[in-house]
Formats: C-alpha cells, structure tokens, sequence
C-alpha cells in the first residue's frame, strides 16, 4: 500500500482550519471528510468509529456534577451514605459491582437504573425538548467509572510529582496509583469528604461551598476533566510511543470494525469531546448548544450527537477572542486529517518516527496543543472573572458565590495542566502559576490590602500562561 508521507499531511489540517473545513483531497490523495464519520475496511457497511467508553465518561462526569448540586445528596442521612452516592458515580459507574448505576438509582435508592441528566436544548417541531438516546445508565456502556482512569492511577503522573495543591502521599512513586501518583485520586475523595460534610451539616444553603471558599462541585468537575479526559487522550492515546504505534491492518478484538490504530485515535478523540458534526456548525453555535439531531431520528445520541467538556470550552474561547483564535477548530481538523491518515494507510503497521507514523504523530501534537491553549485559555477567562469579583469586595455589591464559583474553575481547570507529555507550559511556570492562585481565594477575615496584593498575584498568573502560550494581549486581557 502505498504510503502517505511528508509534510504535506500536516498541511493539510493548516489548509482544512483556513478554508473551513470542507472535504480535501490533498497532493497525496488524501480524502478527509468534514464529519467524524470513517467506514470500516474489515466489514463492510459498518462505521469504523468507536469512542462509546469515553462519551460514557463524559457522561458519567456530567452526572456527578448533577448529585452534587441535587437535593438528594443534602437528603441522605449519614456521611457513609453521601459518600456511597458520589463513589456509586465515580468509582463504581457502570461497572459488574452491586449499588452501581445500572442496578440502583442513585437518587432514589430504586432497583432500576439511574436516569442520565445530561441536558440536551434541540426541540422537535412542537417545540417539546428532544429526548437523548442513553436516558438512563442501562444504555450507557458496560464496565465503566471514572477512577480507574484517573491519572496517576491508570498511568504514572507526567512529571514524577503532582503540581498545584499539597496532598500527603505514602508508597512507591514508580508505581501506578501508589505514592507521588495517589494524588489526584487522594485529592477527589478529600473533596467527596468534604460535600458529605456538608451534605450532613443541617444548611441547606452549604451544598458544596466551603467555609474557605472552595465551589467543591466545580473543583471536582474541572479537575477530573484534566484528570481522565486530556490526562487519558495525552499520556496514552494519542502518545507517540504507546497508542500510535498499535496495529493498523486487522481488527482490534474479534468481530470489531476497526484496527487498533484506529481504535486509539478515536478513543483520544472521543476524550476531545466533540460531536462528529462539530466542524459544521460555528464557535457560537457550538457555544450555545452542545446537541443536534444529526440523522433526524428524534432523539440525541450522546455517543455522536453531543459535544462535551473541553470541546465546548475551546468554541468558547474562540467566541471570546478580540484577536482571532481557532482552538476548536485546530483541535477537530487534526482530528480528522490523523483519522483520514491512519484509514488511508489501513494495511500497514505504523513504525515509530516513520513514514505516516511520523506524520500522524505530529498531528496528534496539533490536536493536543490546541486543546491545551483552549484550557490554559479557560484558566485566563476564570482569572478576569475573579479579578473582576474583587472589583466591588467589601460593599453590599460583593457577590461571594460568583468568586467562589469563578475560583474553583479556574483553580480547576489549571490543575489538568499538568497531565500531558508534550505541553508547551513548562513545569516551573506551572508552579508559578499555582503558587500565585494558592489553594483557596482571599476571603474570610481579608482586608483589602491583602485583597489588592492578591490581586497582584492573579495578573502574574495570568503574565505566565500569556508568555508560555503566546496569548495575544488583547485576548488576555478580554477572555
């Protein structure tokens, strides 16, 4: 077969972001669709697309930022018992274990599945809310969680050390889940202790907010999208060395319609968290509504129709730039372009550092690199938002649930910096970064000197993620 070589490939995805994504034959034949869409070379009349375990943790994550905020958490009657519905999201899922999704409700407490409360916005023409395809846990796939794909626990953490908030860690750091590397999960199950505590504590004005002001629902979301979704799509994926060197010319598991190659693109794809039909609609659009009834069948497919997590982030980033950005769009056209590649070379094993693996690989550092801007970009947004916050600290205008709220996101969001092997931000300005946003805002017993000073503190952060970015200065000061 022959190869697809050369730079050419790579331009391709530069071309595709120029001219807005329409089909592209290039000078080496290759076709790359403007939709997720890539039939099977082993059975025909199949899709060779599959990413159904990561829209399932996508929707795993969706739900537990739900029980967060539900009135049936602040319900419950003991902390063992807020504590069993969070880890019946989070560390239980889908899997074959008693009390999990598929078996109870975990609201209710029912032997029947738990109901997905992923939101959709398309109508149909009565203007009645489409219903989405997975409506309960029994239609999302089998065997998965969210902790089992953690970082640190499913890989080692990227730098031999966790950034941005101290936790005590005891064991082997060269091992999976054990010393350096218990970290994140350490960290979720101190936040999960920490909402069963206030689940409990009587107020039902306490949900998930802190004394300190710590927005424990978005701390846990922000956080765990770093932690699993670009943690998993960075260190093995779309790694160069470990989910780009997997065999391209036979199916993955018997009976399945695609290679492994294919698979683990589309698996760091699936983690992206776009719709197939992303590129067809604008930042706006994707902005304002993360579902469309693509083939008209009357409900939402989660699994193809629905646009998650980081994707959404990256249109609005790119809806709020004053200086053009494309992240979105940089992210799905490479995306796309690596699928095109890796099904245009079905038939040959890739080699690592040559021929079209050589080419697949730099397109996997186009997709990450711009879905690393489009986070850093977040952080940059949640940063203004603070700063602004501050602005009226001490009147009656002060609003305390919007800082916490901004806080925790940003805090969140900058936390998954640190999960991926090619990130353009250094270790050191990582850890200038969080050293200025320290783990909790200025707030109780605070004065407006330390206010101000903190303040300072903001604007540096900001000053680092600019530089280590090369962040238009307008973008940054308006995002």
């Amino acid at each position: 077969m022959k190869l697809v070589q050369g730079i050419t490939i790579l331009s391709a995805a530069i071309a595709l972001a120029a001219c807005g994504g329409d089909n592209k034959n290039n000078d080496q034949g290759l076709f790359v669709p403007t939709t997720y869409s890539f039939d099977s070379k082993l059975i025909a009349g199949d899709s060779s697309v599959s990413h159904s375990g990561q829209a399932s943790r996508h929707i795993l994550l969706n739900e537990l930022k739900h029980l967060i905020a539900s009135d049936e958490l602040q319900a419950v009657a003991s902390k063992e018992a807020a504590l069993a519905k969070l880890n019946a999201i989070y560390a239980k899922g889908t899997t074959d274990e008693n009390g999990n999704l598929v078996r109870t409700n975990v609201y209710t407490n029912g032997a029947e599945a738990t109901p997905v409360n992923t939101g959709v916005k398309s109508k149909d023409a009565s203007g009645a809310l489409l219903g989405i395809k997975q409506a309960d846990f029994s239609e999302v796939s089998a065997d998965k969680n969210l902790q089992g794909k953690m970082a640190g626990k499913d890989n080692l953490l990227t730098h031999g050390e966790f950034i941005g908030w101290a936790v005590t860690t005891t064991g082997d750091d060269q091992v999976k889940g054990e010393g350096v590397n218990a970290a994140p999960e350490l960290l979720v199950q101190q936040w999960f202790d920490q909402i069963a505590e206030l689940a409990i504590d009587g107020d039902p004005e306490t949900k998930y907010v802190t004394e300190e002001g710590l927005d424990l629902q978005q701390l846990v979301q922000k956080f765990i999208l770093g932690a699993v979704t670009y943690s998993q799509a960075a260190e093995d994926y779309l790694k160069a060395d470990k989910g780009l060197v997997k065999q391209n010319s036979a199916e993955d598991k018997a009976g399945k319609p695609y290679t492994s190659l294919e698979h683990q693109w589309d698996e760091g794809f699936g983690y992206f968290g776009a719709a197939h039909d992303y590129n067809l609609y604008s930042d706006a659009e994707n902005k304002a509504q993360q579902d469309h009834d693509t083939n008209l069948d009357g409900t939402i497919d989660l699994y193809s129709e629905y646009s998650f997590g980081h994707s959404v982030n990256a249109a609005k980033r790119d809806k709020g730039a004053t200086v053009a950005t494309d992240f979105s769009k940089g992210a799905m056209d490479a995306f796309l372009t690596g699928r095109a590649l890796i099904q245009a070379n079905y038939g040959t094993d890739p080699v690592l550092g040559e021929g079209y693996q050589a080419e697949l690989v730099k397109l996997s550092k186009v997709a990450l690199e711009n879905w690393e801007k489009a986070v850093a970009a977040t952080v940059v947004h949640y940063i203004n938002d603070v700063i602004s916050d501050y602005a009226t600290f001490g009147t009656a205008d002060f609003n305390r649930t919007n800082l916490v709220k901004h806080w925790s996101e940003m805090k969140g969001f900058a936390l998954g910096l640190q999960f991926s092997p090619v990130a353009l931000i250094s270790v050191a300005q990582l850890k200038a970064v969080h050293d200025d946003m320290a783990e909790a805002p200025v707030l109780n017993n605070a004065d407006q000197t330390a206010v101000n000073a903190y303040i300072e503190q903001l604007k540096t952060a900001r000053s680092v993620l600019q530089s280590a970015y090369g962040f238009n200065a307008d973008n940054v000061a308006n995002w």
